[in-house]
């Protein structure tokens, strides 16, 4: 009765059990379903959305391809930094972005320099979001990397991208590229009518978009790398609940079918299976009270069991060791106990220190954990991660020591392989890709760390190459790199133990000189150097000429600190170059006080720029048969403050140097033509006036739009131009500038005409209005036979070519008359007028035509008298 009442129990236990358990997988299921679906699909719906943020990152990546290789044109960083005045090779290097618009290369203030692609349709981007970023770039507190921004085009697949990449030179931030690119992304976002579908937002969108559905939990989104956009995706939450409602109702019918079984046999075999198990368990505890003292140290092994492990004793001797040892080392049981492990596992190259910290902890009785190289019983070498504890102290079995050895060979092999890559990739930063030599930045290290707050003095030597733009011009780019190499290797063959010498850009070079050396020692060096690089190079069957200047400053002697050798070596270059190139120039007190009073000037210059201190001053043109007044060209003069006025003989040396001269000259042409404006308004028409334009400015600057403020009447603009653009200006870009000014009615005129660089050629592909002759070579005309000669020739080739001649520096009148006599068409001169300012020029307008008149017998005069004698 006991027996079945305890059975009746049982089982009316294992049915509520049964009962309990179905209710329970109801529940579970019913809990469980709907957020494991969701979540499914939200695993499968943010694959997917993965997969397409790859597909368009891919054609990102491609774009930004495109981008840095344009970014990293020569052509381009040249003209970014100045170094190229013509725009036409970096135009070349922007029109590679083909199917991109609005590309734009932007300098680091900001300025768009260049522009080419412009999108008929207007663009979606402000011109500011170019910029974003660049001021963090240029302070360092952002890193110098691609930005993408993206705007919809109108259809939900159609995306407008802006891609802005760095311009970077010798590792320092010159200015950015910007270009955009209209993409159609129908084919990677569209998923068919049944699939949700997937949109490209902003951040703000984005934004939009989450706050709209919170709660619901039916967004999915990515964002793109490296861009500020995000793809998302909609989900469908009713068809979620659908499925888990069905999921249930299945659950609960499988529950019930499933658990009659496991219940059914509970309940036929319930009572032994609950008897048998306190039976085990007494017995079981009866064995473990016996055993419990012998297992206690094999309990604490076991735990530790699942590296190599060795168990030693007091002597460092070998106990045990178990099967992960012998697979890591080679070496069975038997070979290992009773040994040593220092004697049986390391060898000549475990580190000695490792080791007496390891026998010293051990000593101790203290835990030890370390890394160190050990041998396999085949002779080659691992590393270990080498814990060794000690174990409790028995007073039969004394103290021992449990070893546990983790294999890191690989991830020491790893270590390794990183630091060699961090090495190499750090020797690449500081060395020359091109030569091997070290670049800019490792020599800005080294005269930071190691040369500019140094106690002893240093010398330093700058290189720069001479005719090298002739060999890239004539022979191409790939004969450049070639003598740059062989130039290279000529300077690291050169120098000494303890010299370094560096390539810090271009066709410049710099050697640092060991410490001791002095001047003569650099001075030798260099003449050393100058003779093998002035040898032929051969490039491909084709010889390669080259020169080299010097510049030599040095610390010794206290003129200058170490800190001022580049920047002295630079002013005693210059210097070299001055001096017909290919010598040595020594940085001496005398070059030292020239270059603090061209410092000075030059902080006068920018002063006096932003002052307004440079003004014109008008020399007047005359008609040479007539003596009429017929121009004017406005001059260049600098109200000094303290040196009172100066000529540009003064300053225009030293304000090329600074490439100030532009900025000279614009101040000059906007206070020339406000003058004309003055004169003008009180009815004194001045027929022409004429100002000096370098080529910079004429092919950089808006002329045109300068002159569109100001109500000229009906005087002409000449602009001066020097002899040389005829030979080294011949470009289409150039050309085309030159024709594009003579359309809209600027005169041009070429100056100095016969001071060394004239071309005939040069003339024909200019087609200036008029030649203005060489002062040089009219003033020896009234006593010279081959001088008047050689002007006649030059004035009937002016003629051939439909150029009119005006002759400069005409200081007597025998000049105006043989000039005259010779065909010029124009005079200018001191015999007329002295160059003027404003208000003398003012009155000399005034008074021109009387002043005319009653010149002009005289010359007449002149030139008869002359004619009777001839």
């Amino acid at each position: 009765m006991r027996q079945i009442s305890f059975t009746t129990r049982f089982l009316k236990l294992t049915f509520i059990g049964y009962v309990f358990s179905v209710m329970c997988v109801a529940a579970a299921i019913w809990f469980a379903s709907a957020p494991a679906l969701h979540q499914m699909q939200q695993d499968a719906k943010r694959a997917h959305l993965e997969t397409k943020a790859n597909v368009i990152g891919s054609i990102l990546d491609s774009l930004l391809d495109d981008g840095e290789f344009v970014a990293r044109s020569p052509d381009l960083i040249d003209y970014l930094m100045g170094f190229e005045s013509r725009p036409a090779r970096a135009t070349s290097a922007l029109l590679r972005l083909q199917n991109a618009t609005n590309v734009r290369l932007i300098n680091s203030a900001g300025r768009v320099m260049l522009s080419v692609g412009e999108d008929e349709a207007p663009s979606p981007f402000l011109p500011v979001e170019a910029l974003e970023g660049m001021a963090a770039i240029k302070e360092g507190r952002a890193p110098i990397a691609p930005r993408i921004s993206y705007r919809p085009a109108g259809s939900p697949y159609v995306a407008h991208f802006l891609i802005t990449i760095p311009v970077v030179s010798t590792g320092i931030f010159e200015g950015l590229l910007a270009f955009e690119r209209r993409l159609d992304l129908t084919h990677v976002l569209s998923a068919g009518e049944d699939a949700p579908k997937t949109i490209i937002a902003t951040t703000f969108q984005k934004t939009y978009w989450e706050e709209w559905h919170r709660g619901t939990g039916s967004t999915v989104s990515t964002q793109m790398p490296g861009a500020d956009f995000h793809l998302i995706v909609d989900t469908d939450a009713a068809a979620i609940q659908t499925v888990g409602r069905n999921l249930v109702l299945t659950g609960i019918l499988v529950a019930l079918l499933a658990l009659i079984l496991p219940f059914g046999l509970m309940a036929a075999s319930g009572m032994r299976a609950i008897v048998r198990p306190h039976q085990e368990l007494e017995r079981s505890r009866k064995v473990l009270a016996i055993q419990q003292g012998e297992l206690a140290e094999l309990a604490q092994i076991a735990q530790l069991a699942r590296e190599s492990i060795i168990v030693t004793n007091e002597e460092e001797r070998i106990l045990w060791v178990n099967n992960a040892f012998t697979e890591l080392t080679g070496y069975t049981q038997d070979e290992a106990v009773g040994k040593r492990p220092g004697e049986l596992l390391q060898g000549p190259k475990t580190d000695a220190d490792t080791r007496h910290a390891l026998r010293k902890a051990i000593h101790a009785g203290h835990a030890v954990q370390s890394e160190i190289l050990n041998y396999h019983k085949d002779g080659t070498p691992y590393w270990i991660n080498l814990g060794i504890s000690p174990l409790d102290v028995s007073a039969k079995t004394g103290r021992r020591f449990a070893s546990i050895a983790t294999d890191i060979t690989s991830a020491k092999e790893a270590q390794n392989k990183l630091a060699e890559a961090k090495a190499a990739i750090e020797k690449q930063s500081l060395h020359d890709a091109l030569t091997g030599l070290p670049n800019r930045r490792f020599l800005d290290g080294i005269l930071e760390t190691e040369v500019t707050d140094a106690d002893p003095p240093r010398t330093l030597i700058r290189v720069d190459l001479d005719h090298f733009k002739n060999v890239n011009d004539t022979l191409g780019h790939g004969a450049g790199d070639f003598v740059l190499q062989q130039v290279g290797a000529i300077l690291r063959n050169g120098i000494r133990p303890g010299d370094i010498a560096v390539r810090i850009g271009g066709d410049e070079f710099v050697i640092l000189l060991a410490a001791g050396a002095s001047t003569s020692e650099a001075t030798q060096m260099t003449e050393r150097l100058l003779e093998q690089i002035r040898e032929e190079m051969n490039f491909e069957g084709r010889i390669c000429r080259v020169g080299a200047s010097f510049g030599v400053a040095s610390a010794i002697g206290g003129l200058i600190g170490n800190g001022d050798l580049l920047k002295s070596a630079d002013s005693a270059l210059y210097t070299a170059k001055e001096l017909g190139r290919n010598t040595t120039t020594v940085y001496t007190p005398q070059l030292h006080s020239i270059v603090n009073e061209k410092r000075m000037l030059s902080a006068e210059i920018e002063g006096g720029l932003k002052t307004g201190e440079f003004q014109p001053f008008f020399q007047p043109q005359f008609d040479a048969q007539s003596q009429e007044f017929v121009g004017v060209e406005a001059l260049a003069r600098w109200h000094h403050p303290t040196r009172g006025l100066l000529t540009p003989a003064q300053f225009l040396r030293v304000a090329n140097q600074l490439r100030l001269t532009p900025d000279i000259d614009r101040q000059i042409f906007r206070a020339g033509l406000d003058a004309l404006c003055r004169l003008n308004a009180e009815e004194l028409f001045i027929p022409k006036i004429a100002f000096n334009m370098d080529v910079h400015q004429l092919v950089n600057t808006r002329i045109e739009d300068i002159v569109t403020g100001y109500d000229l009447g009906g005087s002409r603009i000449a602009l001066e131009v020097l002899e040389s653009v005829l030979v080294e200006e011949q470009d289409h870009n150039f050309l085309e500038r030159i024709d594009s000014l003579r359309k809209q009615g600027f005169q041009i005129e070429v100056d100095d005409f016969g001071s060394g660089h004239a071309s005939v050629i040069g003339l024909k592909h200019l087609r200036p209005h008029v030649m203005k002759l060489d002062r040089m070579l009219v003033q020896p005309v009234d006593r010279d036979p081959t001088a008047r000669a050689l002007v006649r020739k030059m004035i009937e080739m002016g003629k051939a070519l439909g150029i009119s001649v005006t002759a400069e520096g005409v200081e007597t009148a025998e000049h105006a008359a043989i000039m005259a006599d010779l065909g010029c068409d124009t005079l200018q001169g001191f015999y007329f007028a002295k160059p003027m300012d404003f208000d003398q020029f003012r009155t000399f307008a005034l008074d021109a035509c009387a002043d005319l008149r009653e010149r002009a017998p005289s010359v007449a005069a002149h030139r008869e008298t002359r004619q009777d004698s001839g």
